[in-house]
Order: C-alpha cells, then sequence, then structure tokens
C-alpha cells in the first residue's frame, strides 16, 4: 500500500469513530496532506567499456595502423594482455559507473600460448582485467557445450579419465588451482540446450548504478551451425536474434528494468577503402547487424557488436533512429 493510501485509510477509521461521540465533540482536524512526491533523479552517464573477438590474444598479435592509409612500416606493435588491461583500467577511472562487457570469440581459434591451456590462461585474465558480461561466439563452442560450461564454472579438463597436463597449471602463474573459471557471466539467450529447452547459458544480466538496474543480453549469430563443426554444436538449437531480444522485453519491464543493451556477436564492415578505426563509413548498411538492428524493440538503448573483425571504434548509427552500435 502507498503512503496516499495510507493516509486516506487512517482519515476514514477516525471520521467512523468520532461519530459514535457526543454532537458536541470538537471537530476532527483535517487530515495531514500528503508529502510531496520526490523529485526525478537527474540524469547520470554509465560508460559502457566493450570489446570483442580477442581469440586469446595474451601476447601483442603484430602491428596496426589507423588506417589503410599508413605505411606497413609506421604501424605500431599493438595489443597483448597487459596493454588492453591497461587501457580498460584508464577507461574504468573516467566514470565510477562503468561496466566492460564483451561481444564473443575470447577464446577459440587461439595463439599457442593459450590453445596449449585450453584456454584457460585468457579466462584467468578476463577476470583479473574485471570483464563482467560476455556474450558467446561462434568460437566459445569449438570443444562443446560441455567444455564451454567448464571454462564458465571452473575445475580442471579431464582426458581419457584423468586430469590433462596442460589443464590447472594455476601454480606456475599465480593463480588458482584447480582452475578457478570465468569470473564473468557468458551470456546465450538464443542458444536452447534441446535436452531443458532453455537457454545454455543465463540469457542476460544486470548491473545497478545509483540504484537504476541496467540488462545485458548475449547472443551469438543464428548461423553458429554453419561455421562450427556438428560435435560443438550437438543439442543445441540457434535462435533468430531479434527475436529472442524482442521476446524477452516483457520480461525485463516486468521486472523493472528500463535500460537494456544488446551484446551480439554479429557484425559488418565499413564501406570504403580506408577503413578507419575511428570511422563507419556506410553506417554497415546492409550488413548482418544492421539487419538485426532494425528489428529490435525500441526498448533496446544500445547494441555492442563483433564477429567480423572490422577495423573500427566508433559508434555507428543504425537504421533505427537513435540507437547505436
Amino acid at each position: 500500500m502507498n503512503q496516499t493510501s495510507k493516509l486516506a485509510l487512517t482519515f476514514i477509521i477516525f471520521i467512523a469513530v468520532s461519530a459514535c461521540g457526543d454532537s458536541d465533540d470538537p471537530a476532527p482536524a483535517p487530515a495531514p496532506a500528503p508529502a510531496p512526491a520526490p523529485p526525478p533523479a537527474a540524469p547520470f552517464a554509465v560508460k559502457i567499456i566493450g570489446f570483442n573477438d580477442f581469440h586469446g590474444s595474451l601476447e601483442s598479435p603484430g602491428t596496426f595502423g589507423e588506417n589503410t592509409s599508413v605505411p606497413v612500416a609506421n604501424r605500431p606493435p599493438v595489443g597483448g594482455a597487459e596493454f588492453l588491461a591497461a587501457h580498460v583500467a584508464r577507461l574504468k577511472a573516467q566514470n565510477s559507473n562503468n561496466v566492460v562487457v564483451g561481444a564473443g570469440d575470447f577464446i577459440g581459434a587461439s595463439p599457442l600460448i593459450s590453445a596449449l591451456f585450453f584456454d584457460e590462461p585468457s579466462i584467468e585474465t578476463m577476470n583479473r582485467i574485471g570483464l563482467e558480461f560476455n556474450a558467446v561466439g561462434n568460437h566459445e563452442f569449438d570443444k562443446g557445450s560441455a567444455e564451454l560450461l567448464r571454462l564458465q564454472n571452473g575445475g580442471c579438463k579431464m582426458t581419457g579419465g584423468a586430469q590433462d597436463p596442460n589443464s590447472c597449471r594455476g601454480a606456475s602463474v599465480g593463480t588458482p588451482v584447480p582452475f578457478e573459471g570465468a569470473k564473468f557471466k557468458w551470456l546465450s539467450a538464443n542458444v536452447i540446450a534441446t535436452a531443458t529447452g532453455r537457454p545454455l547459458l543465463p540469457a542476460y544480466g544486470t548491473k545497478t548504478f545509483n540504484g537504476v538496474p541496467v540488462a545485458f543480453i548475449g547472443m551469438t549469430l543464428r548461423a553458429t551451425p554453419t561455421i562450427v563443426t556438428p560435435s560443438g554444436v550437438a543439442g543445441l538449437e540457434f535462435r533468430d536474434e531479434a527475436q529472442t531480444v524482442n521476446a524477452l522485453i516483457p520480461e525485463l519491464r516486468a521486472a523493472g528494468i528500463e535500460s537494456i543493451v544488446v551484446l551480439v556477436h554479429e557484425g559488418g564492415f565499413q564501406s570504403g577503402t580506408l577503413s578507419d578505426i575511428n570511422g563507419c563509413e556506410g553506417n554497415l548498411a546492409g550488413s548482418a547487424i544492421a539487419g538485426i538492428v532494425s528489428k529490435l524493440d525500441n526498448a533496446v538503448d544500445a547494441v555492442v557488436s563483433g564477429h567480423t573483425h572490422p577495423r573500427t571504434t566508433a559508434s555507428c548509427r543504425t537504421q533505427r533512429a537513435g540507437r547505436f552500435r
């Protein structure tokens, strides 16, 4: 019962009791006025720090230029876990209301430094960088759903009924033994385990900022079974991305969640040949991600995408007015 209802109920009871008293009794005092509604909270900014397709790149994968016009000889070495960690920390320091998210393929197709150890080093690294939510990508299914669940939940890789010698090697680098598993949440809203009819991993996660909850829905591309070995996707159904998101909106609204971000492992490419990392030539027109976003419910506020490895760190305006990728 709200405050106004409580005041009204008290006033009615008081009148009923006073009617039984002497007619010379003084009239009851008027009920106090309801307290004014609190003013609306002032808007505030949340910094979403997103990246994608890490692919176990614990060391620098090579050199990179801001665009294709930069001569190869002038392109500096980039990437590697230590530089990514420093950059994320710097961005987080700019706004205490922050969240670190991913758009999938953080494991799989990895260099030997991660792949030899079943990508456990990459998970341990992301734990320490502070990743919080990550959509599954197609490469998360390279070794099948059971292995993905192990990487989420922790524990050693078993081979032939015994612990594999390349698993749970944390003692060599100062991380927990057995393998700690992902401290972040992998999200798989459109990946359904056929045995249960439910998402293999949570469909979404939430984080609250100044009392305001924000939902993060995670998905891979529906076409994942066409680019992963059959054993990797056995027992799984991959559903339409936009339909999956739109079906979740009533549930989120009923939970009082108004701010919704989609993390999806699908992408597109810039038009033209410059491919500047701070540009978005063509706004991804005609791409798979543009097609998905055009069908999303207007309740979705932002989309973080991946998969195609394009050169861009910019925000691209999609076909829906006000929606950014």
